[in-house]
């Protein structure tokens, strides 16, 4: 499939495929980086951490999407 690349002086063409391969896989190193940059910091960590807790000790609202905004005053 690589081999279907095509250089002109009007751009580069990549079959569609290929291209939606390429897409994807970015897409799994942009998730991969936003991981690594939610690990690296301190203050998310900790408020995920704090979160993990509060959930433990029952301190949450359910609510349905659309009763969001109620709930929330």
């Amino acid at each position: 499939m690589v081999n279907d690349i095509k250089v002109t002086d009007k751009g580069i063409f990549i079959p569609k495929e290929l291209f939606k391969e390429l897409l994807d896989v970015y897409s799994k190193v942009e998730q991969i980086l936003a991981t690594l940059e939610t690990l690296a910091d301190k203050e998310t960590l900790e408020a995920i951490k704090k979160g993990k807790e509060e959930i433990a000790k029952g301190n949450y609202v359910e609510c349905k999407i659309e009763d969001l905004e109620e709930v929330l005053k």
